[in-house]
């Protein structure tokens, strides 16, 4: 659509270019006296939108929180997921698209709201077209879309056709490099998680940044202390609450006091690959995949029935899983510790782990 605007006091200054993603040299700004109306013209020759196209491997020299332009083609599409902000506590849904370009290389895409709701996931490689896409520097390069940026899915102008025919031609076949070791925004690992084992991940400089790896690991013990907590149970809030009496509850962020409560789960696990062994923290939704229960059935158990709940807390010891884990080296008292969160946990695909050995023993071998 477009709009004719009416302007009877206003302001008209150079753009701060720190707070906008557009390009432009000026900015106006609006205010109580002036008229905005819409243009009924059928012919009103709206222009496309402009692109400044920055090619993805040259992310690397992108300053972190800029915007850029880019288009790719989607050689990957995520599930959407419910993650809950640590810093609010509000829930937030997201997806991750995985964009390659001509310049070889690929980067991972965080559409969020109703952008990642929407996004049809059953189009097969679509050219993914972003507007002021914001550039993260978490974990290697990655990409975000924004209130300040435009998505577009198969753009109908010559440079999607183009970009369309190189990578059905040949791009699909030709070996990338990976921009994005993890995901930005809220956590997460990314789709391509480089494998590492303990041994290496403690050696590396996890103390500036977080480091994010994929491991394939055993579960050696299994914390029960302290496993869950009483949370708040408004939607939007995981705070712990306090118990004021037999059947009341409050929560210090919130400020209420609600009638029930929601199980949380902070499970500490011990793993254990061929170089060594580290605690790792399991939060809700990992430790319900990891058990195969839900927190709330959980803690049931643990009030009502001890023995069942051993049983749940005990089944998983000595089974082997992929674990995506965000490794940090944290300082305490003049103590450098490891601090590892699990991301993900999923079975071992046990046809895909060959493949990767076979490799690295072709590596090996020269």
């Amino acid at each position: 659509k477009q709009w004719y605007q009416r302007r009877v006091r206003g302001t008209l200054k150079t753009a701060n270019k720190q707070y906008t993603a557009i390009k432009n040299d000026y900015e106006m700004t609006i205010n109580n006296d002036t008229s905005i109306v819409k243009c009924e013209e059928t012919d009103t020759g709206v222009p496309d939108v402009k692109l400044d196209l920055t090619q993805i491997a040259d992310l690397e020299s992108c300053e972190n929180n800029s915007f850029v332009d880019v288009m790719g083609i989607a050689t990957q599409i995520g599930d959407v997921q419910n993650i809950t902000a640590r810093s609010s506590g509000k829930q937030l849904t997201k997806r991750e698209v995985k964009l390659q370009d001509r310049s070889g290389a690929a980067v991972s895409l965080t559409l969020w709201g109703k952008e990642a709701e929407t996004f049809d996931a059953a189009l097969t490689n679509p050219v993914v077209c972003v507007k002021a896409a914001k550039v993260s520097d978490f974990g290697g390069r990655s990409l975000s879309v924004s209130f300040n940026s435009t998505l577009q899915v198969n753009p109908d102008n010559a440079m999607s056709h183009e970009l369309r025919g190189w990578y059905e031609s040949s791009g699909k076949d030709e070996t990338v490099k990976q921009m994005s070791s993890s995901q930005g925004g809220v956590g997460g690992a990314s789709m391509e998680t480089p494998h590492k084992t303990f041994l290496e991940i403690k050696g590396s400089n996890a103390q500036d940044k977080p480091e994010y790896f994929s491991n394939q690991a055993s579960i050696v013990f299994v914390k029960k202390d302290n496993c869950m907590y009483q949370a708040c149970p408004s939607p939007d809030c995981n705070k712990k609450v306090f118990q004021e009496s037999g059947s009341e509850y409050r929560c210090e962020k919130c400020d209420k006091i609600y009638p029930n409560f929601k199980y949380r789960l902070m499970l500490t696990v011990k793993l254990s690959d061929f170089t060594g062994n580290e605690w790792v923290t399991c939060f809700q939704e990992t430790a319900e995949k990891l058990l195969g229960i839900t927190a709330d059935e959980l803690g049931q158990q643990k009030d009502t029935n001890e023995t069942e709940f051993d049983k749940s807390m005990t089944k998983i010891n000595f089974k082997t899983y992929n674990f995506k884990i965000r490794a940090r080296l944290e300082t305490y008292m003049d103590e450098s510790r490891l601090k590892c969160t699990a991301l993900s946990v999923d079975p071992v695909d046990c046809v895909s782990y060959s493949k990767k050995l076979i490799e690295e023993i072709k590596l090996l071998e020269g």
